[in-house]
């Protein structure tokens, strides 16, 4: 999965070359062979593309000899989603499996082209999914493109449910209440059925992770989906505050589903309410530009501009070509044309880099959901 840490990577990484190509792929299927042909064409055409930008042959088969030796690796392509991204320069090769469409792209400059994985981090795209069962909670990090294990975070943990009752009862004399004979009934031992003692140690655990995810939620705010079984998501909600941020709650045992229908479900819980910050900025929009606000631009060099000084805090545009050019920020001077793609700089991917890191949000979008005649529209913080 692509993120925005992998998006600092990506800007931070010092090259005097960047490589960057995207293509199509497939999980499955016959034309999952045809794949690492499309690969070789993509790299032919990428060193070529070198040796025009002044390195000699032999630099450019080394700097790409990385992502050729995938097009051989067999394994590679058994695993595949339905786009591959590489970013390649003379330090390393970056590959990310990613569920878009692209159509095939090379980029060769001194940044490396990131618009085609914008949608990925589209502020109408971010979630959380929790599953939780009688043993075993997991967190999710989803879009609504797909859906990765978060392994970056703790959750509580718990042993079997037979394991809860027995080994109390089962333990040496010494680590247990000496209150009663050896063949009294273990629930007049512990004062509850097994049922009860299980259903008190259910909700313990449940109490826990709601306690976790708060943590974890209230560090990077985003929406929650809940999936658990009716037992187990009434407890969570009675044991949770997570107010707004509980966005839906499938009921269903977690363990009954594969990714795919999960992400589907979860999906389905929380879509309106991540259609609904990009719809509420296109029709912002709209009406700040028709009244000839200062507050929303259409202008690419005011929007560049602003991006660079952190004032925008919600960026539209489209998912089109890109708009080659180059921005010098000292000299506040911009200039733009087909003759720039040679440096690999698109000014509404640069733009929306900007945004990005300056915490505002960013919409891929249609070029028919923009106002008439904009290529991106920015909404200013001031």
């Amino acid at each position: 999965m692509f993120a925005q840490t992998d998006l600092t990577r990506l800007i931070a990484s010092k090259s005097s070359t960047a490589v960057s190509i995207f293509m199509p792929t497939h999980p499955t299927g016959k034309e999952v062979r045809q794949d690492p042909i499309r690969l070789k064409n993509l790299l032919a055409d990428a060193q070529s593309r070198l040796t025009m930008a002044g390195l000699s042959e032999a630099d450019a088969v080394t700097i790409l000899e990385p992502a050729t030796a995938l097009s051989e690796d067999r394994d590679f392509w058994q695993h595949q989603s339905t786009g591959l991204a590489l970013f390649i320069d003379e330090n390393q090769t970056r590959e990310y499996r990613v569920p878009l469409n692209f159509e095939e792209l090379v980029v060769v400059g001194k940044k490396f082209h990131i618009r085609p994985l914008l949608p990925i981090l589209a502020a109408d795209g971010h979630f959380s999914v929790l599953t939780v069962t009688g043993d075993k909670a997991t967190l999710f990090s989803a879009s609504r493109y797909q859906l990765v294990e978060d392994r970056t975070v703790a959750l509580p943990e718990r042993t079997s449910v037979e394991n809860d009752y027995e080994n109390p009862v089962q333990a040496s004399p010494p680590a247990r209440p000496n209150v009663g004979t050896a063949n009294i009934p273990n629930a007049q031992v512990y004062g509850d059925s097994p049922p009860d003692f299980r259903k008190t140690r259910l909700q313990e655990f449940v109490a826990e992770v709601a306690k976790a995810t708060e943590n974890i939620l209230s560090a990077s705010p985003q929406p929650l989906v809940l999936v658990a079984d009716a037992e187990i998501g009434g407890h969570f909600q009675q044991s949770s505050d997570l107010g707004q941020f509980l966005a839906g709650v499938v009921e269903v045992n977690a363990n009954a589903l594969d990714t795919s229908g999960l992400h589907s479900l979860a999906y389905a819980k929380v879509q309106g309410r991540l259609d609904s910050g990009r719809v509420e900025a296109l029709n912002n929009a709209a009406e700040l530009l028709g009244r000839g606000e200062p507050t929303a631009t259409s202008d690419i060099a005011d929007i560049v501009r602003a991006s660079h000084q952190g004032r925008i805090s919600t960026l539209l545009l489209h998912d089109g070509e890109p708009i080659w050019g180059h921005y010098d920020r000292e000299a506040d001077k911009l200039e733009a044309g087909p003759d720039f793609e040679s440096s690999g700089e698109d000014l509404l991917g640069v733009a929306a880099i900007e945004t990005l890191q300056h915490g505002g949000d960013v919409h891929v979008v249609s070029s028919e959901e923009l106002p008439t005649e904009t290529e991106a529209v920015a909404l200013l913080r001031y």
